[in-house]
């Protein structure tokens, strides 16, 4: 296969991918949040305490873009920020309550979609599928899941 013909078949893969989850639409998943939001969510769930410099590092955002969107999930009570005692110079990030429960309700909506995406494969498939997963991200990524 010449790189033409490889380059084509992970780009339909990908189109077919972002519309299967959804990625196209507005929000994510039809929830209040698009998938900018969600991610960071995520991440700060995961992390529990972090900056907006680890998060960028991850999301590879405009620094501008990134801070519009924790300010508007501060000002929704998803998150908080406050100084750190070690450095002065750094804000902790991290999740409100409020924005606790809102993260667990993302996973579970993005689960139950993810479910719905495979449910016509049997088991066997599945667990096939999920190993093919892992080896593309240790292929692009170095590392799996």
């Amino acid at each position: 296969m010449d790189e033409m013909e490889i380059i084509h078949k992970i780009r339909t893969f990908n189109r077919n991918y972002v519309r299967s989850i959804g990625l196209l639409e507005k929000t994510l998943l039809n929830t209040d949040y698009s998938l900018t939001e969600s991610q960071i969510l995520f991440i700060v769930n995961e992390k529990k305490r972090t900056t907006a410099t680890e998060i960028n590092k991850l999301l590879k955002l405009d620094e501008g873009y990134l801070s519009r969107i924790i300010k508007k999930l501060i000002a929704r009570r998803m998150l908080t920020k406050e100084q750190s005692p070690s450095d002065k110079r750094c804000f902790e990030i991290k999740l409100t309550e409020k924005g606790v429960k809102e993260q667990q309700k993302l996973d579970e909506i993005s689960s139950n979609s993810i479910r719905s995406i495979i449910s016509h494969l049997n088991p066997s498939h599945q667990t096939e599928l999920a190993i093919l997963f892992d080896r593309v991200m240790v292929l692009l990524y170095g590392t799996d899941s």
